[in-house]
């Protein structure tokens, strides 16, 4: 803003009221009120009159240039805010309001100054006051009127650069310095450039650019240099200027802006008078950005880069926008400009490349100021990946490993399926180790037969290669030939045990005879070389085979050429096989075998079950059973269970369905269950089961069973049966005699007589001795067995029924089912056993420890007496083992 050229007089009346009042005080001030704009270049002013000029609203820190001119009379230059004008407006004291330093009192002459609106909170109304009169609030300071003065005034706002951290009217007492910029204000940027412009208002002053170590001599008055070479502005009488640049030495530390106005350093103002003037410090830091990667400038093609220019100076907030362009080959705007494209935006940046070469990326900085800088960098972009290598065959069929083509057949091979991750720049190949061309594609063709080796070779656009290898088989297309008159010629019956002469002859159009291959297969349901045809096997080999048949029935043969190429063709055929006449051979001696292997077999068996019934019987007197006890529980066990050859002995002793105890543990059981039934027991008793009988006492053995096991222990003996005597205990299974191989081992001298024997033919009184009936009336009564002259002794008084076998046993017992009466609950009278008569004993069976051939098992086997050889099943693993007894 200037103001428009003009004069304003401004003539005070003697008759004013300010004239009136001058002998009784001094009012407030009649001033006159314009707007900057409307006032002209020049001003005067009356005595005793004032000049309050509207600069208008201003905003902090925006800088205006003000030059003011008073010729004539000297005249206050004041200046105020809105709320400073206020006292001196109504004739109060104004003088700690005014604004400094841009307030002059009895100005007179030239002032050019820059001058900064002070900060505030928001912008303010500022005034200038030019005043010629004796102010009530002036104290008495500055002009009091005189003579009219002249003012010729301009004010106008100053555009900044963008970076400037000072400028301003500064005022400086004598003798004395101000510090403008310090601390890290000043920490710049190396290559920042630095520009001091001073003004001068008022005496002669210095300004200077100082480090901390400079500044601090300068305060103390050490020896040595007190401002930056280049960085000193001295005896400022006119408007100066210097410009300096920022060196590496410096960058980043503590610089200072000073105002002297001392006599030192040498040179310069003495500073004998107050100082004002105007300073104006101006940057310009280095716009140039700085971009680094993170693999070193070299990356492989397809990978990927970070771009960074975050190292960018920025002391001064200088970075701004950036914009990449990372292919200064490639124009992707379109634009005609091939380093503008915005192909990513941002500080960093990741980028990368689909060809190899050199790169140049492009950044592009606009800065806070709307300056703009470039800054480039070269990448270079390896193709490290080799190609990948295919080959593609026409008219040949594949196998593993490569092709097969028929004999003078041409292929073409093809490499176009080959692939890089640039491009496939070359195919070369060769073929059975010579170059065959570097073309795509290669035609072949071979005449006779062969196995052929290629090799393609791939290499990229950047010399990468890479080689796939392949065979190709050239063969014979032809089928061998079996003559027909070969297949007439062979045999259509043959006898069993036979062997015939097979003769075939065969041909092929390519191969000669001794190249052919001929498999007669004689099982062709069998795939017995497992090459997934069951009727090509080798079973025998050549032109004239020999093929005994050893089965009777229809045998199919097929009959199969083949070729060198593995061409092949078969011929199938059958031959009926006549079983042999069967030998006549007495069957005597093959009957008389049969039976002794049956002999074995059965003493084998049994063997082992009486070695297993033994065990049984050591297992429930080991519980502390007696010996009829533990017979009597066996009996019954045996009664209600079903053993096979391989039971074992805790089976045969029932230990497998639970323990067993004594009879008498069990009567004492039962009396102390039946006297807490009537008196009481201290705990709660099951009256169910406090009676309940032994289980070996339930169930009588049937007369079938009982017949069946003596029919088989008369099967055991040494001349035509094994001794069976049945326990004078009721129930007693009479199987359990087939344990006692030797009659003394098991039966004390006092229990024989209770027992009976099965005799053979010939044998004197033999007889099965039973327990007479409590009125002792039991009489011998002689029964006939199949082939003998014993009896059976029944009680007196039971009637009794002869059977088909020869055995008589009571007529209740003989009711299939049924079960004997119960014994009545008072104890039987005590009687005397009846006498029987004893067979001598039985010969002892040898005790024969083996070792099984097949899981190396040892057990031990009673054979019988007068047997050599036993066939006995192994308790380990069941395989059938043959037993010697050695004398």
């Amino acid at each position: 803003m200037r103001w428009v050229s003009a004069v304003l007089f401004v003539t005070l009346l003697a008759l004013s009221p300010m004239g009136a009042l001058a002998d009784g005080g001094r009012a407030a001030p009649d001033c006159v009120t314009v707007a900057v704009g409307d006032v002209q270049s020049t001003v005067e002013v009356d005595p005793g009159a004032c000049v309050i000029v509207w600069l208008g609203t201003l905003q902090p820190g925006d800088v205006y240039d003000l030059s003011v001119i008073v010729v004539d009379d000297a005249i206050d230059l004041l200046f105020f805010d809105e709320n400073g004008i206020q006292p001196y407006e109504l004739g109060q004291s104004y003088r700690s309001s005014m604004a400094q330093p841009a307030s002059t009192e009895s100005a007179l002459g030239a002032y050019e100054f820059h001058w900064k609106v002070p900060p505030s909170i928001a912008a303010k109304n500022w005034y200038m006051v030019l005043d010629n009169q004796a102010h009530d609030g002036d104290a008495g300071e500055g002009d009091q009127g005189g003579q009219r003065s002249t003012v010729s005034a301009s004010v106008s706002p100053l555009t900044q650069a963008y970076w400037t951290p000072y400028h301003d009217l500064v005022a400086v007492e004598s003798g004395a310095y101000s510090v403008l910029l310090s601390g890290d204000d000043l920490r710049l940027d190396a290559g920042t450039t630095v520009v001091v412009s001073a003004w001068d208002m008022e005496f002669i002053g210095d300004v200077y650019l100082q480090t901390r170590a400079m500044h601090d001599r300068y305060t103390t008055g050490a020896v040595g240099v007190q401002f930056i070479d280049g960085g000193a502005l001295q005896t400022i009488d006119t408007p100066k200027s210097l410009t300096w640049q920022v060196p590496a030495s410096l960058e980043g530390q503590e610089l200072l802006l000073v105002v002297d106005n001392t006599d030192a350093p040498l040179g310069g103002g003495n500073g004998t008078q107050p100082l004002r003037m105007t300073v104006r410090l101006e940057l310009a830091p280095p716009l140039t950005p700085v971009i680094t990667d993170d693999q070193g400038g070299v990356v492989s093609l397809g990978e990927s880069m970070m771009l960074d220019a975050s190292s960018t100076p920025n002391r001064l907030g200088q970075q701004g926008v950036f914009s990449w362009d990372i292919d200064a080959d490639v124009d992707s705007n379109q634009d005609g400009n091939d380093t503008n494209d915005a192909d990513a935006n941002g500080v960093a940046v990741s980028a990368m490349w689909t060809t190899p070469g050199s790169k140049t990326v492009t950044v592009r900085m606009t800065a806070p100021s709307g300056e703009v800088a470039f800054a480039t960098h070269v990448i270079t972009v390896e193709d490290t990946v080799v190609p990948v290598a295919r080959i593609q065959a026409t008219n040949a069929v594949p196998v593993s490993g490569g092709w097969r083509v028929n004999v003078g057949q041409s292929v073409t091979l093809d490499c176009s399926s080959s692939s890089d991750d640039d491009a496939v720049a070359a195919c070369a190949w060769t073929v059975d180790g010579e170059l065959a061309g570097n073309n795509a594609t290669l035609l072949l063709n071979w005449p006779d037969l062969g196995l052929h080796d290629v090799m393609l070779t791939v290499t990229d656009m950047s010399g990468n290669t890479a080689s796939s290898n392949i065979t190709l088989r050239t063969v014979d297309a032809t089928v061998p030939q079996i003559a027909p008159a070969s297949g007439s010629a062979f045999p259509e019956t043959a006898n069993q045990g036979e062997t015939i002469s097979f003769a075939v002859d065969v041909s092929d159009m390519y191969d000669a005879a001794t190249a052919l291959r001929v498999h007669w297969d004689l099982q062709p349901s069998k795939d017995t070389d497992g090459n997934g045809d069951p009727r090509d096997d080798a079973d025998l080999m050549g032109l004239n085979p020999k093929i005994t048949f050893d089965q009777a029935g229809e045998q199919a043969v097929v009959v199969t050429v083949f070729d060198a190429s593995n061409n092949s063709a078969a011929y199938a055929f059958s031959v009926a096989v006549k079983a042999a006449p069967e030998a006549s051979v007495s069957m005597g001696p093959a009957l008389a075998l049969l039976g002794m292997l049956t002999v074995v077999g059965l003493f084998g068996a049994v063997g082992y079950r009486t070695w297993q019934r033994k065990l049984a019987l050591d297992l429930l007197l080991d519980r502390g059973l007696n010996e009829e006890e533990a017979r009597a529980h066996m009996a019954a066990i045996a009664q209600q269970s079903t053993f096979s050859i391989r039971s074992k002995a805790v089976q045969y002793a029932g230990l497998d369905r639970g323990e067993v105890r004594p009879q008498a543990e069990q009567e004492a059981q039962a009396k102390q269950a039946e006297f807490d039934a009537i008196y009481g027991a201290s705990g709660e008793v099951d009256q169910t089961v406090a009676f309940a009988p032994p289980a070996y006492a339930s169930t009588p053995m049937s007369q079938a069973s009982s017949q069946a096991a003596a029919e088989a222990a008369a099967l055991l003996t040494d001349e035509g049966g094994l001794s069976v005597s049945a326990s004078s205990t009721p129930g007693m299974d009479a199987l359990s005699a087939l344990m006692d191989d030797d009659e003394d081992e098991f039966v004390e001298p006092q229990t024989q007589s209770m027992r009976g024997a099965v005799a053979q033919q010939g044998d004197a009184q033999p007889g099965i001795a039973l327990p007479s009936t409590p009125d002792e009336s039991a009489v011998s009564v002689p029964v006939a067995l199949p082939g003998s002259t014993g009896g059976v002794a029944l009680p007196t008084g039971q009637p009794a029924t002869a059977s088909a076998g020869g055995v008589v046993l009571p007529e209740q017992a003989m009711v299939s089912g049924q079960t004997p009466a119960p014994a009545p609950t008072q104890d039987p009278p005590v009687r005397e056993p009846s006498p029987a008569i004893v067979p001598p004993p039985a010969p002892a069976p040898a005790l024969v420890r083996h070792t099984c051939t097949a899981c190396s098992a040892v057990f031990e086997v009673d054979v019988p007496a007068g047997l050599t050889q036993a066939l006995v099943g192994c308790p380990g693993c069941d395989v059938d083992q043959t037993i010697v007894v050695h004398a």
